[in-house]
Formats: structure tokens, sequence, C-alpha cells
């Protein structure tokens, strides 16, 4: 690798860069959108809920109005009053439990001393609440022109013997075989003469015999209510939920993804072969051979070029992905580390391979060094002015050191010797300076080493909260930050993150004094 070739995929490598950070921000933009959307409709359902819980409950208050009334009243005297109970009993819970789903109210008590006692869903309905079943379906012959509503549990009784059950208990005692035959016999007659089956002109309460007496009607409605109350909770559990559930969806969607990063792999692959055909093309060019002059071998060599190319730039493009976006490195920085690593490999195999002598593996890959991380180099020492005759001695210790941190892994024991010979060369020379030199260089080299270690610090995605934000607290002062911009605890940023806009975050730092 040429340093003309370690420029231009360190260029690359930064473009690649550029584009990850705005897929990320691409991603968090529509991570923040669809949580506001799961916020609003979380929020309208719970709101929907709450109205539906209280529509049920005024049904069944209303209800429980109008049987309190029918009691004081003893409407229907000893036999009768528990009949006009469940007519409103019936209309207020069957309307209750529509509410609760959000359903209009198809119930109501018609109370005109008419045939029928209740209209549901439009069709006239007489109760007949009896305490022996078999004299209640008798009355069916006197309301051939609407249907017919029974207890709950006396209809279950019918349900079981046109079913052809033989043994029907009522009451904790099995019926006696004569009067379910009686039974069954004279509701196939009111069928036959209604024209419909009996499931048909039949209709069971919501409530039984034993709910609508006057001792019991208090109770059933507090538990009617209860059961309310739960099933309202269930649902606001259930929207909950299900904003719980599309939040984590959504974060998911907002995580990195190989999708993603195929397509950061794609466009580096597409620019570096690019690149590298382009690149082949012009050093046919200029060696005196045009493009239309290329022979069958010129073009294998350039596909191979482009090949070449593309696998390092899809190589780059995954390596970057990952740093930044697993190990939350700066997409910068993670450009560096990405082609410089790179670069330090592909020297290190051209090596091996006989192409390059121990000088020019050394030269390459110093340069490579000096380009990849020539940005880190600056935010380092950007405001330390260095004397002349010390800059290369400064940038060639720094890149030795980056090359030798990224090598340790693969390089060879004689690869290593050469690195280190190189930084021999290069002490060597400070070494002949004068006095203040010396000291210079070895104050900026100190100087660098305290930044590098606070960056390391401050971004170890292996330590703890704590010891993250006290490096970044060190670094952030290091680089001339002020005090009062400093976030120095947990909770600190948290009020800062999180809270609204133009609100005032006080911080801990005993320098600043607040304003009486």
């Amino acid at each position: 690798m040429t340093p003309k070739d370690s420029a231009t995929g360190n260029a690359v490598a930064q473009g690649i860069a550029g584009q990850v950070n705005y897929l990320e921000a691409t991603r968090l933009a529509e991570f923040v959108s669809n949580l506001e959307r799961i916020l609003v409709s979380e929020t309208e359902g719970l709101a929907t809920a709450a109205s539906r819980e209280a529509r049920a409950l005024l049904d069944l208050d209303l209800a429980r109005i109008s049987v309190q009334g029918i009691i004081e009243a003893n409407r229907g005297g000893t036999t009768g009053l528990h009949g006009f109970i469940a007519e409103y009993a019936e209309a207020g819970v069957a309307n209750a439990e529509r509410a609760i789903e959000g359903i209009r109210p198809l119930t109501r008590v018609l109370a005109d001393n008419g045939r029928a006692d209740l209209i549901s869903w439009g069709i006239p309905v007489q109760m007949k609440f009896y305490a022996n079943p078999q004299n209640e379906v008798l009355q069916s012959v006197h309301y051939r022109d609407m249907k017919m509503m029974f207890p709950k549990d006396h209809f279950e009784v019918f349900d079981r013997i046109m079913r052809g059950q033989t043994l029907v208990e009522f009451d904790g005692s099995a019926l006696s075989a004569k009067k379910v035959d009686a039974i069954r016999e004279f509701i196939e007659q009111e069928s036959a003469a209604r024209g419909e089956p009996y499931s048909s002109w039949m209709r069971p309460s919501k409530l039984a015999y034993a709910e609508v007496q006057r001792g019991a009607i208090s109770e059933t409605l507090d538990e009617k209510s209860a059961d309310l109350r739960q099933r309202a909770e269930d649902q606001r559990q259930q929207i909950k939920d299900d904003s719980a559930s599309k939040r984590a969806s959504a974060a998911q969607q907002a995580a990195p993804s190989w999708g993603e990063a195929a397509k950061v792999a794609g466009t580096a692959v597409a620019v570096q072969g690019t690149l590298s055909f382009c690149a082949y093309v012009y050093r046919r060019h200029r060696e005196g051979t045009r493009i239309w002059e290329f022979d069958s071998n010129d073009w294998r060599e350039g596909g191979i070029q482009t090949a070449k190319g593309s696998l390092r730039g899809g190589v780059t493009g995954l390596a970057i992905y990952g740093l930044t976006q697993v190990c939350r490195m700066g997409a910068p920085a993670a450009a560096a580390v990405a082609s410089g690593t790179i670069g330090l490999a592909t020297a290190a195999a051209n090596h091996r391979a006989g192409k390059l002598d121990d000088d020019e593996f050394t030269d390459v890959v110093f340069f490579n060094a000096i380009e990849a991380t020539g940005a880190a180099l600056g935010a380092g020492l950007g405001q330390i002015i260095i004397p002349i005759p010390i800059i290369g001695a400064v940038v060639g210790s720094i890149a030795a050191s980056v090359v030798l941190v990224q090598g340790k892994k693969f390089l060879s024991e004689a690869e290593n010797a050469a690195i280190e010979a190189r930084s021999a060369e290069i002490n060597e020379y400070v070494d002949g300076l004068d006095a203040e030199l010396q000291a210079e260089y070895v104050r900026i080299i100190a100087a660098h080493d305290y930044y590098r270690d606070l960056q390391s610090r401050a971004f170890d995605v292996t330590a703890n909260v704590e010891l993250q934000l006290l490096g970044t607290v060190e670094f952030a002062r290091s680089v001339g930050v002020a005090e009062e911009q400093i976030l120095h605890t947990i909770e600190e940023a948290d009020a800062y993150f999180l809270t609204a806009p133009g609100s005032d975050t006080v911080r801990s730092t005993p320098e600043v004094e607040l304003s009486e």
C-alpha cells in the first residue's frame, strides 16, 4: 500500500463514518417519532378505558337507584317485587357490560304497564321470574308476539332438557322424568306454534333467580361493579403491555442491525471498488496505456484491483459500523482505527509475501499510522505550540506507539522489531537535540499520553458508569470546558437530558454559587 493509497483509504473511511452517523441519526429520529406515537396511542387508550368504566358503573348506579325506589315502594308486593327488580337490574347489567366494551346500550325498561317489560335490540321482551321454572315457561303462550326472558339458571335447565339430557338437576335436586318430559313437550309445542326453535324465542337473563331477590340485589350489583372494575383494570394493563411491547419493538428497530451494516458495507464496497479501478486506470494511463488500449491482461488486473478495493471497503465499512454502533466509539475515531488497522494488516501481508522489504514495510506502516490518526493527534495537541525541530519526532513517536498497539496481536517478532528499530532511530535523533528541545519533546509526548489516557477512561465501555463519568469530567476540564458547563454526577446528567428545555438545572460543583 502506497502513501497515496493510504490517504485515499482514510478519506473513504471518514466518508463511511459520515454515512454511519447519518444512518444512526435517522434511526434515532424515527425512534423518537415512534415513541411519541406510542405514547399518544397509550394515553388515548387509557382515557377511553376510563371513559368506558365510568359509563358502565353509571349504568349500574342508575339501576341501583331504580331498584331502591321499587323496594321502598314495595311495588308488586311480596310475590311480584322481585319481578320489577329483575327488569331494572337486567337493563343496568346488560348495558354496563356493553359499555365496558365501548358498545352503545340496547336494553331499556318500558315501565308503561304494557305487555312487554323490556326493549332489547329493538325487540319487545316479556320477563318471567317464577320460583318454579315450569310455571314460567307455561306463560309463553300468552306472549307469542314477543321474546321470552327467564332467569339465567332456569334457562340453563330448559336448555339441558332440550338438548336431550334426562338427568337434570334444579336447586340441588333432580327433576322427575315426568316433569322433564312435560317441559320438553311444552317447549316443542310452543316452538312449533311460533315457527322458530326455542333458542330463538327464549332468552337467558344476565342474572339468576336468587340474585334479584330483595335481600340479594344490593350484593349482586356490588359484585357486578367489582367485576366491571376488574375488567377495566385488565383493559388498562393490556394497553400498557401493548405499549411496552411496541416500545421494545421500536427500540429493537432503532438498534444497530445486520441489514444496516450490510448497507454501509455495500456503499463502502461500491466506493472503494470504483476508486481502486479508477486508480488502476490512471496508473496505466501514466505508464502510457490508455483505457481503450487495454488488453485482456489489463482488464484482468483491473478486475483484481477492483475486487481487492471492494473487499477492503466492505471490511472497513463493517469495522466502522461495529465500532460506532456496538462499541459506541465516535465515528471519526472509528474510521481512524478501522483504516489504520486494515492498512497495517495489509502492509504486514505484503511484507510476508516479499512485496515489501523491512525498510519499505516500516515506511508504509508509519505513514499509514500518521494518516489514520491525524485527527486524533490534532485534537490532543492542537493547543500546543510545537518547535519545528521536534515536529517529526513527536509525530513519529506517536505513530510508532499506535502501530505497536494495533499490531501487537498479529505482527511477528521481526515486524515488531522493525517498528521498534525505527522508534529507536527517533529516540536517537531526540538525544542529539539540545536540552531545551529534549525537555519540550518529553513534555509534548507526556501531554499526548495524558490526553489519550483521559480519552480511554472517558469512553471505556467496560467501565462502570461512575468511572466513565469521572473520566469524562477530567477530560472536559483538561480541554478547557468551563466548570459550570460540566455534568459532574449521574443526577446532573439525568436532570440535563430529561428536563424540558428552558428549565434550570442546578449542578453540584462547589465552584458555582447559586444566585439569591
